[in-house]
């Protein structure tokens, strides 16, 4: 999942996504020795998710409906819907695809819409009864298979969100957020190359995503712990959204992990506090914040060694 909503918008919306642990069941680093990594609260961007909610993980890109709606008013109120969900509003869009059911309550979409506004608000019980509904009207949309693996992953059902995300590709094998679902419960689930070929299928359908290499570089960091690897997906990530703050906060941690340049940490910690100020990302600058506490400790330690 322009994921923001960025997959990272795909999807960076589900990234948007509050930051706090991840709860995907993948290997983070040993607090200990490092700062712990983000993760997704049921938060955030596209999101993650992650349980998404407000913050910012790439999330799924909402995408129009193949066939319009019957009515010249139920047409105009999907094209509002649609819009104020690509644009981050996911209130708003969630009134007018319930205007939009209203209207026209056979339409699959109008309820695969008021589901992915829910899930962007990390409300992912109540969107699983959207998503029920809309694939109950037309069990051949993919889309709301995808997105209901997504809410899956973060109610943690993982079987569960496998088996929608198999069920999507089966009926559209160009969608991308079915692969990144696949590829974070492999890695969960210790099939390291199942993941993998999961997330380089993902970066093949949408080279131009940050999110499929937000994803990918999480995986090389945090399950194969390939820090050249990982820096190299952040970056791209970063080149091709440079507005999203949970990436700078991901590269910080891989930086820290990797023992880089304090100074270059800092920028970094520093540009996800300053994205995420409007629209405020709370938990977003608590990490952050949190980090630079962690990497001011390290230099107050390696001073005192140096004497």
């Amino acid at each position: 999942m322009r994921l923001i909503v960025p997959i990272l918008a795909t999807s960076l919306a589900l990234l948007a996504v509050a930051c706090s642990g991840e709860n995907s069941g993948e290997p983070t680093p040993d607090g200990s020795t490092t700062a712990p990594a983000p993760t997704e609260t049921a938060t955030t961007g596209s999101t993650p998710t992650p349980a998404p909610t407000a913050t910012q993980l790439p999330l799924p890109t909402p995408t129009p409906p193949a066939e319009p709606v019957s009515d010249t008013e139920s047409v105009n109120q999907y094209t509002r819907a649609y819009s104020l969900l690509a644009s981050g509003d996911y209130d708003e869009a969630q009134r007018q695809f319930t205007t939009v059911v209203q209207l026209e309550p056979g339409f699959a979409h109008g309820w695969d819409g008021i589901g992915q506004a829910l899930m962007f608000q990390g409300e992912f019980e109540e969107a699983m009864y959207y998503l029920d509904k809309a694939i109950e009207l037309r069990p051949t949309l993919a889309t709301a298979y995808s997105h209901r693996a997504l809410v899956r992953v973060s109610l943690q059902d993982p079987d569960g969100a496998l088996r929608d995300a198999r069920q999507a590709l089966r009926l559209d094998d160009g969608l991308v957020d079915p692969y990144i679902v696949i590829g974070r419960v492999s890695a969960s689930n210790g099939d390291a190359a199942e993941a993998l070929a999961s997330f380089d299928r993902a970066v093949e359908i949408a080279p131009d995503d940050g999110g499929v290499y937000w994803w990918r570089g999480r995986f090389w960091r945090d399950v194969v712990q390939d820090f050249q690897l990982a820096l190299s997906d952040f970056n791209r990530a970063i080149e091709l959204d440079p507005a999203i703050a949970t990436i700078y906060l991901d590269r910080a941690i891989l930086l820290i992990q990797g023992r880089v340049d304090l100074d270059l940490i800092r920028a970094d910690l520093d540009e996800a506090i300053s994205l995420s100020q409007d629209p405020r990302l709370p938990a977003v600058i608590a990490r952050a914040e949190e980090l630079l506490a962690f990497v001011d400790d390290i230099e107050a330690q390696a001073q005192a060694a140096g004497g």
